[in-house]
């Protein structure tokens, strides 16, 4: 069985929520898991035993601001209604849209010939951090300002397509 590396560029990302945010996505990182431990302490040692539970590292994608900024509102617009920083009812709203409070999150993963491969699926996101957009004047180069927005999660699923 011959076996081809992995491409750090054969990905598409889809998030019902942030339509805009899905085609300019630079970079996401697939996150890790741990297990921990459960310690129990003794005189002498202490012992240690697996988990019952797994923990998720969160969800990271980065992504080119369009020059209208409609992908960086989606997603600040996203987290003003869930935080109800304008008025108590934008949470109510929000929950009451088609699209709801959470959505979930579905990357792609594209093999040697550009077909799909793997897909993974994050259960239940919401929006944590969106970064600030840097815009430089006196840079050398034109160098296109990108955000990345930082999501919690359930759990996610890994499912072979091929």
């Amino acid at each position: 069985m011959i076996t081809n590396y992995l491409s750090p560029i054969g990905f598409k990302i889809n998030v019902k929520r942030l339509p805009n945010v899905e085609f300019f996505t630079q970079r996401v990182l697939i996150p890790g898991v741990s297990s921990g431990t459960i310690e129990t302490p003794t005189p002498l040692s202490n012992y240690y035993n697996t988990s019952d539970r797994l923990l998720y590292q969160e969800l990271d994608l980065s992504f080119i601001v369009d020059e209208s900024m409609a992908n960086y509102n989606e997603c600040l617009s996203w987290m003003e209604s869930l935080t109800s920083t304008e008025d108590l009812a934008q949470f109510a709203r929000l929950a009451k849209t088609d699209d709801g409070i959470v959505s979930d999150i579905t990357i792609t993963i594209l093999n040697s010939h550009k077909n799909p491969n793997i897909k993974f699926t994050f259960l239940n996101c919401f929006p944590v951090n969106l970064t600030g957009v840097n815009l430089d004047a006196a840079a050398d180069d034109i160098i296109y300002p990108e955000a990345s927005m930082t999501f919690r999660y359930d759990r996610f699923k890994f499912e072979k397509l091929s």
